[in-house]
């Protein structure tokens, strides 16, 4: 599929985004400039724009924003350690990142010979020990951006066709990979990119409101930067 018709397939009815999710926003846009020269150490060791990181996860951080008073608890923290995935799969952190996406990540990363390059090794044994590390990881934010790094170089070196997108052709497809399975396949990953899951509810009720992911994505990262290249 052409560029311009994945631009075209994928475009939503116009929203202000910043306006629906006003306060929300504002304290999520604080904090990515708060955090801007961290991750510009972070990523840049990577080979990453910030610009790109941050408009993937910017959804995310509506999202925690929104739930920032009802986090998930120890004992379900608890559940996981005992039981895996099985046990309990929640979200973790501003990134709002689950085990579940660690897990698959950490295998995925541990096939490739980038792991030496940059000498991250995990442990991929099915026990309380290697879960209990992930979970401080996930409870780290510089932990966090790293995952997020390692999520970016694992999707550019499978799609290496991603590289030849418009910039809010990149982000609008590791935004949809981020926020779904980043496993499927490159035309699978953006059949999904209009698609609308996202809510900021904690328990979604027929009244709640849904809206794309990688639109919110794409519009922070306009926003912000315009249609310009990193």
């Amino acid at each position: 599929m052409p560029a311009l018709a994945f631009a075209l397939c994928t475009a939503s009815v116009a929203q202000d985004y910043q306006a629906i999710f006003e306060k929300e926003w504002i304290e999520a846009k604080k904090y990515t400039t708060r955090q801007k020269e961290i991750w510009e150490v972070v990523f840049s060791e990577f080979g990453l724009p910030v610009e790109l990181a941050a408009a993937v996860v910017f959804p995310e951080l509506l999202r925690y924003s929104a739930l920032q008073n009802l986090m998930e608890t120890v004992a379900i923290k608890a559940l996981y350690l005992q039981g895996g995935t099985r046990g309990a799969d929640f979200s973790i952190g501003r990134f709002q990142m689950k085990p579940s996406f660690a897990e698959a990540l950490e295998h995925d990363w541990m096939q490739i010979p980038l792991r030496h390059e940059y000498e991250i090794y995990f442990d991929l044994a099915d026990n309380v020990y290697a879960r209990r590390a992930r979970i401080r990881r996930l409870d780290n934010p510089e932990w966090q951006c790293i995952y997020l790094a390692l999520f970016l170089k694992l999707l550019y070196r499978r799609f290496p066709e991603l590289a030849e997108e418009t910039a809010t052709g990149q982000v609008r497809f590791c935004a949809t990979a981020y926020n779904g399975s980043f496993r499927d396949s490159y035309e699978e990953i953006r059949r999904r990119a209009g698609r609308r899951f996202y809510h900021t509810d904690f328990m979604p009720t027929a009244a709640t409101v849904y809206y794309s992911y990688s639109d919110i994505a794409v519009s922070y990262y306009k926003k912000t930067n315009g249609d310009r290249f990193w």
